[in-house]
């Protein structure tokens, strides 16, 4: 992307700096460092001539490097065996970063495509048709594509050590809080007319601060438009919606989806309500109960209280409040119901028009990753990678969020897994519904990572657990079945040592992946 700087930016030196300190601290710092600089969307760290990189891209260098010293390359490459997710998704890559170089060279003049291209001079040519060709897209998008592979298999490696699935979610309860905070600094700064956030807007992107919607301000936090924002800040939501429903850290989590869902209603954005909508049917068929029992019930009184405040909400606006019930009713209409006729909803249902052309008119290949924009990830999906990349994604993602968690795993991991498949889910679904390009940010392939590790089989810890409370369920059933204290002494000593000896012969699964402390 274009920049008007060459140089090292302050983000970038904070960068460096906090990238050198992780370098000799815990491996936690590297992942509460990428989850955070992953907000700044609209900050540029380094420019190179006129390519900017953004704070998260530039702290990959450190997270991959501390990956790398911590475990070795063997161990980085075992995320993608094949018989993981991570498999998949290097298939998808190598066919992404291949079709980039090779298929608009190959290709060159078939069809006519919408560009994803900066670099071209001229105002709004870069959405005008044109042959089908090489353009920067190609090489940007390429390298993102690695990037997001390079950091799905970092994680995945961070996460066969003890503790880090509650480092990973209390780092992503940390990024909604700081989201959290900049929706609100938005709000407050508009009421004032001031753009309190400009500092972290330092890309050339096209902004709109100040933008309002039926009276209400577009919420657009650190990122460069309220589509943007409500992208980013869903799978927030739904991620600490979930933890909540299971139990991890409650009152956390619970505060934080409040406040992201507030934000996410207040934000304006159509996005944000195809997101929203489209995700409470994936929650409504949702099984939490299988993490945690209470998660149940908690749930049903969840959707009890919505339905409750909803009807009494809408009943108390129409019997008392009518203009301002005409006044949300063509809200509705403008965000949701006349979005496709407006300019901008015609301009991407071209672009998407376009794509489905250009798959057919390569006859299923693709046209290359990033030789293309879309208004949706699956249109960017097909017409990029083509049959091969649908095929390649489509298995990284099944079996990512669609195989069964494992039962035997402890709490933390399995909370956070489930949370993290149904954030994964969330992304998919409002990138379905707006997002041009195909890559979906690093906070993504974060979560997917953990969405995707626990196929492995149990830890030697686990088997401990295990076995101790066998131990002390036999101990309970001795009290139980014995008047005479010494008989239930000597069948203690007994089966006492029948555990441990279970114990020790328990099998060596380190080969396999257990939690280990670094």
């Amino acid at each position: 992307m274009g920049v008007r700087q060459v140089g090292l930016s302050i983000f970038g030196i904070v960068v460096i700096v906090s990238g050198l300190a992780a370098l000799y601290a815990s491996y936690r710092g590297v992942i509460y460092g990428i989850a955070v600089y992953s907000l700044l969307g609209c900050a540029i760290a380094l420019s190179l001539g006129g390519t900017g990189v953004m704070p998260a891209q530039l702290f990959l260098a450190f997270f991959a490097l501390r990956a790398f010293n911590l475990v070795g390359g063997r161990k980085l490459i075992d995320a993608f065996s094949l018989d993981k997710p991570g498999f998949w998704l290097l298939c998808t890559c190598v066919w992404g970063v291949a079709g980039a170089i090779v298929l608009p060279r190959l290709l060159g003049g078939s069809t006519l495509v919408f560009p994803v291209d900066r670099d071209a001079t001229g105002a709004g040519q870069d959405v005008l048709l044109r042959p089908l060709g090489p353009v920067a897209g190609n090489l940007s998008q390429a390298i993102y594509c690695i990037a997001d592979t390079l950091i799905y298999c970092c994680m995945y490696a961070f996460l066969q050590f003890r503790g880090a699935y509650r480092t990973l979610a209390n780092a992503i309860l940390l990024l909604t809080a700081l989201n959290v905070l900049a929706g609100m600094i938005d709000i407050a700064s508009h009421t004032v007319g001031v753009d309190a956030l400009a500092f972290v807007k330092t890309a050339q992107f096209a902004y709109m601060p100040g933008a309002e919607m039926g009276g209400l301000v577009r919420i657009s936090g650190t990122f460069s438009e309220t589509s943007s924002f409500s992208g980013f800040t869903l799978p927030l939501f739904v991620f600490c919606l979930n933890l909540w429903l299971v139990g991890f850290r409650p009152k956390l989590s619970g505060v934080l989806a409040a406040a992201s869902g507030m934000l996410l209603l207040l934000s304006t954005s159509g996005t944000a309500y195809v997101g929203l909508g489209g995700y409470l049917v994936v929650l409504l068929f949702s099984r939490p109960h299988l993490i945690a029992r209470a998660a149940c019930a908690r749930k049903n009184r969840m959707w009890a209280f919505s339905l409750c405040m909803g009807v009494l909400g809408a009943l108390y606006v129409v019997l008392f409040l009518p203009a301002v019930a005409d006044a949300l009713t063509q809200f509705v209409d403008t965000t949701i119901f006349n979005k496709a006729g407006s300019s901008s909803g015609v301009e991407r249902m071209g672009w998407n028009a376009q794509g489905v052309t250009n798959f057919l008119d390569t006859f299923g290949i693709g046209v290359g990753l990033g030789s293309i924009r879309a208004s949706s990830f699956l249109v960017a999906l097909l017409a990029n990678l083509g049959i091969v990349g649908v095929i390649c994604y489509g298995f990284f993602i099944g079996k990512s969020v669609l195989s069964p968690v494992p039962a035997h795993y402890p709490f933390t991991e399995r909370a956070v897994c489930y949370a993290a498949r149904h954030s994964a889910i969330s992304a998919l679904i409002v990138a379905s519904a707006a997002s041009s390009v195909f890559d979906l940010g690093t906070c993504f392939y974060l979560l997917a990572a953990a969405a995707g590790a626990l196929s492995l089989p149990a830890p030697r810890r686990a088997f401990r657990a295990r076995a101790m409370d066998c131990h002390g369920l036999l101990n309970h059933e001795v009290n139980d079945g014995f008047e005479s204290q010494p008989a239930r002494n000597h069948v203690r000593k007994e089966r006492s040592a029948v555990a441990r000896k279970s114990i020790k012969n328990l099998p060596d699964l380190r080969h396999a992946g257990p939690r280990r402390t670094p």
